[in-house]
């Protein structure tokens, strides 16, 4: 996008969000510019992560002269990459007697560079032959994946297959996209020379230990840990062999994801289960086995470097039994939206992330949830019905489907039964929000096993301990200027309808959703999808976010004020009206 008029940029920031969202290559403003609204843009686009040109020429210089030249030089700039990489093909399509020798040479003639290639403590190539003398620093050092030499030097270190060979390289400059992407396909070069021979067919190899890798991953979400323990021991002896697992994903924001999963995959070699994620595209999943030994979140840490500039972020999760890996995934995930509200790329939950189920009274809890859940939980694999469902609520139907691997519309043909057999709607988000609380809490404290009491949803919230979680969830918002709380509450009396809320509160449709965002942002909590990706089920929302908000209105309602219209059937008379 080129701007000829800086006041175009009045609504700067959600210009910047709006293309931020759309993933713009970036902005160009050109002509004169005043202080005042040139600061706002670079706020915005520095705020959105959107790269900026302000120039004083004029719109005609850019077009007649100046984006010519831009293309010429990206122009030389691919044919200088494309060369490079012809000529380390050929060292693949015809091998000298020592490749690894021959590849140290190309990258040091081709970038002008000092090279050395080691393993297991010995230097196998050294280009120049002082390399080894320029590279001491990191020759001592290769957990270091980027550093600067004592002499000045650029080093970067990659690895080739396992922790102990690696190719080092040295650069009088940093290295520009072009320099990374060559030593990177070096570094692939070097690791298919280094292996040894027996593994001829490693594509149909590495597709087969892809879908076993998925396999295993949703055998784990479903519960089945006997069953994916077996599969994994014929690939990867002992790697399930654990009570305990942590789940990280990685967003890869710009990043080819297969690059990632392959840095990644050096780092950790074979002590973790990385899977490309089958519902969103840019997701990694690792499962890491909890092993005293070792812990993996520093070398996943490292990817933020590795491919700083392409936005990655990564989200973790605390210790789970191997059995509840769902919910692991679940935290995990949280974990990763947070990180598109905080300036920090990497938040990994030390310890168990309490959430709303965790602080509801347990004996109360499980009790309502019981006798919500009754006609389920009594059928034969009740729980296992309930588990997918509950995926299906907490991700939308189409993505949970692939997540489990179960086709989409017998999940949602699943859920309609569910909901009709519990006496809820499955398309109205209220309902929504009550029964995945009421799965998450058998989940948390387990089904009641006394008869069924009776106890409403008003007698779970109603504690003193609730009320705390709540005040403290919506202050954000109680001490916000521009009347979150009220706009955010009229939302979702309206059961999430902002056209509906707009008009009870005399506000655009726009203005609303505009709100609804804002208070995304302050509660680091997916609320409001105002652009849908194509493939998402209409009328459905994560819940993870708005089923605490909804609670927390419930909650912090005064008396006699209106309340979210929450069902519930465990009631006698419900208190919370429809």
């Amino acid at each position: 996008m080129i701007v000829s008029d800086i006041s175009f940029l009045r609504d700067s920031d959600r210009l910047f969000s709006t293309l931020a969202g759309g993933r713009a290559a970036g902005v160009v403003i050109t002509g004169a510019l005043s202080g005042d609204a040139l600061d706002a843009a670079r706020a915005g686009a520095s705020h959105y992560g959107i790269p900026l040109l302000a120039s004083n020429r004029t719109l005609h210089q850019w077009k007649t002269d100046l984006a010519g030249r831009v293309t010429e030089m990206s122009v030389v700039a691919l044919q200088q990459h494309a060369a490079r990489l012809s000529s380390l093909f050929d060292q693949l399509r015809a091998p000298t007697a020592d490749v690894v020798q021959s590849i140290a040479d190309l990258l040091s003639r081709e970038l002008a560079a000092e090279v050395v290639i080691s393993s297991r403590g010995k230097i196998l190539a050294a280009a120049p032959p002082t390399a080894p003398i320029a590279l001491a620093s990191v020759l001592t050092n290769p957990d270091r994946r980027q550093l600067t030499t004592p002499a000045g030097l650029f080093a970067r270190v990659e690895l080739l297959g396992n922790r102990d060979q690696f190719l080092a390289v040295a650069l009088k400059d940093p290295s520009g996209a072009g320099e990374r992407a060559l030593v990177s396909h070096a570094a692939n070069a070097l690791t298919l020379a280094l292996l040894p021979s027996g593994r001829l067919d490693e594509p149909d190899f590495r597709q087969a230990l892809t879908e076993i890798r998925l396999s295993v991953f949703q055998l784990l979400m479903t519960g089945h840990v006997t069953d994916a323990q077996r599969v994994m021991a014929g690939v990867s002896p002992g790697l399930l062999d654990s009570e305990e697992a942590r789940i990280f994903i990685i967003n890869c924001g710009s990043a080819h994801r297969d690059l990632v999963l392959a840095e990644m995959e050096k780092d950790l070699g074979d002590t973790t289960l990385p899977v490309r994620c089958p519902a969103y595209p840019e997701h990694i999943i690792n499962v890491v086995p909890v092993h005293t030994e070792h812990d993996p979140e520093q070398e996943i840490g490292r990817l933020l470097t590795t491919f700083d500039g392409a936005h990655v972020s990564v989200g973790g999760s605390s210790p789970y039994p191997m059995a509840n890996v769902g919910a692991a995934y679940t935290e995990a995930l949280e974990a990763l939206g947070r990180t598109e509200y905080r300036t920090e790329k990497m938040i990994v939950n030390k310890a168990k992330a309490l959430g709303l189920a965790d602080i509801l009274p347990a004996d109360l809890a499980r009790a309502w949830a019981s006798r919500v859940l009754h006609p389920v939980l009594t059928a034969t694999g009740g729980m296992q019905i309930l588990s997918s469902v509950a995926m299906a609520l907490e991700f939308k139907t189409t993505k949970a489907s692939r997540i489990i691997r179960i086709h989409r519309n017998t999940l949602q043909r699943r859920v309609a039964k569910v909901f009709a057999a519990l006496g809820f709607v499955p398309e109205r988000t209220l309902d929504r929000v009550v029964v995945s609380l009421a799965i998450q809490i058998v989940a948390t404290h387990g089904a009641d096993p006394s008869p069924y009491r009776e106890v409403s949803l008003d007698d779970v919230l109603g504690v003193t301990p609730v009320r705390a979680w709540a005040e403290k969830l919506l202050r954000p918002l109680a001490t916000d200027s521009r009347d979150l709380l009220q706009t955010v509450r009229a939302w979702v009396l309206a059961e999430f309808d902002s056209e509906a809320a707009g008009d009870r509160l005399q506000l655009s449709d726009r203005t609303v959703r505009w709100r609804v965002q804002a208070a995304e942002t302050l509660l680091e909590r997916d609320l409001i999808t105002i652009w849908p990706p194509l493939d998402e089920d209409p009328g459905e929302q994560r819940l993870s976010g708005i089923r605490p908000l909804t609670v927390a209105l419930c909650v912090t309602t005064p008396p006699g004020g209106a309340r979210p219209p929450l069902t519930d059937p465990a009631a006698q008379v419900s208190s919370v009206p429809r």
